[in-house]
């Protein structure tokens, strides 16, 4: 299938598991699934289980694989570079969830299967489920889509990156291994496991043939360098850098490879990207900072130099889809806040204030622009979707 055509008639699981999947090859991009028997398997995988999963992929995405041996393979021929093709697919997942006003939750669940039930697997004593991020497709770009992509889950504490370059084998070049993204094993399983079955039946088995080992591992741990800080550090400081030994040795001692399995349930806590916006972003509002000081507008919290501030929603799908995306959350002051309330201000006065988070706000417009044909259409189409 040709790429124009391919991007145009996807539907969203499928560009979501070709973002997650593909990786170059003669014709163009391939998505590929491959999987081996496992120990932790009821049974041994033969042929017709191969045909099965095949049918349930196929089915799952609405693509027709077909099975070479034991690789599920969709190929979608281009000539575009990766950067090229991943930038429009990224484009079109974003444009896709506003098509289908998929809710929130649902979406989260399709980027988790995606990424991790056609190439994942589990490790069940490191307790997480894992797949290799390729470096024939990683990239700044990719891995800048990627984060604003996984934004959108819910926790973000369960997700780790393994830096493969920072380890002794990586370094000495005796095995230069792609870099490993993981999920929290008991996470994983109790949020999809049982929706892991509409892709791969076997890797579905192998989970529920191994639930009480699951049960007996954690889901939220506490450490203190999140998924946020690791893929931000990965894109500035690892990726396609060379370090010397004495770097590399800073760098593990810096990040702490291993998780703390001891669980504190009066510490849960919604790990959002609301949370990390709260705190990261700085204390400005988007709206009207060269129009004032933000302490004209708002107040500083008792114990802190940090004033009160809201987060905003540039487009808010849906009642049920927010869109907690990152690159589509601004801080405004209380006042500009509530002054974008559907209808609650004069329009015109709602409309400028729009056009001022686009002006100090360039990723915010930026993410807004997926959704427009002409520019000059922005602000309207934010407008009508003030809620």
């Amino acid at each position: 299938m040709k790429e124009d055509t391919f991007l145009q008639n996807a539907s969203l699981k499928a560009l979501l598991a070709t973002f997650a999947n593909a990786k170059p090859c003669s014709d163009g991009y391939i998505i590929e699934s491959s999987y081996k028997s496992s120990k932790y398997g009821l049974y041994a995988l033969t042929e017709p289980i191969y045909n099965t999963n095949n049918k349930l992929l196929s089915t799952y995405t609405d693509l027709p694989f077909r099975l070479n041996k034991t690789k599920h393979q969709f190929v979608i021929q281009s000539r575009s570079s990766c950067d090229e093709f991943f930038a429009r697919v990224y484009q079109r997942i974003l444009q896709k969830r506003f098509e289908t006003g998929i809710s929130d939750d649902a979406f989260e669940d399709a980027i988790l299967l995606s990424f991790f039930a056609l190439r994942g697997s589990p490790d069940f004593k490191m307790n997480f489920y894992s797949l290799d991020l390729l470096r024939s497709v990683v990239s700044k770009k990719y891995l800048d889509n990627l984060f604003k992509l996984l934004t959108n889950l819910s926790d973000l504490r369960q997700l780790n990156l393994n830096f493969r370059e920072l380890q002794e084998q990586f370094v000495s070049g005796e095995n230069k291994r792609n870099t490993q993204f993981r999920i929290n094993l008991r996470y994983f399983n109790d949020r999809v496991g049982a929706q892991l079955a509409q892709i791969n039946q076997y890797k579905a088995d192998i989970l529920q043939k191994n639930q009480s080992i699951i049960h007996d591992k954690n889901i939220a741990q506490e450490n203190h360098k999140t998924f946020v800080d690791r893929i931000i550090f990965y894109t500035v400081t690892v990726l396609k850098q060379n370090k010397t030994e004495r770097e590399i040795k800073q760098l593990r001692k810096e990040l702490g490879f291993a998780y703390n399995q001891e669980i504190d349930n009066q510490k849960k806590r919604n790990q959002g990207i609301v949370q990390y916006v709260r705190v990261y972003f700085p204390d400005e509002c988007a709206a009207c900072k060269k129009d004032y000081a933000i302490s004209d507008r708002s107040f500083k919290y008792r114990h802190s130099q940090r004033y009160y501030m809201e987060v905003h929603h540039c487009i808010c799908f849906s009642a049920d889809s927010t869109c907690d995306q990152i690159d589509n959350l601004v801080k405004l002051c209380p006042s500009c806040h509530r002054a974008l309330t559907k209808n609650r201000a004069d329009e015109s006065y709602q409309r400028g204030l729009i056009s001022k988070i686009f002006e100090n706000a360039p990723t915010a417009k930026q993410f807004c622009l997926n959704f427009v044909t002409d520019e000059n259409q922005l602000i309207d189409f934010v407008y009508q979707r003030l809620r």
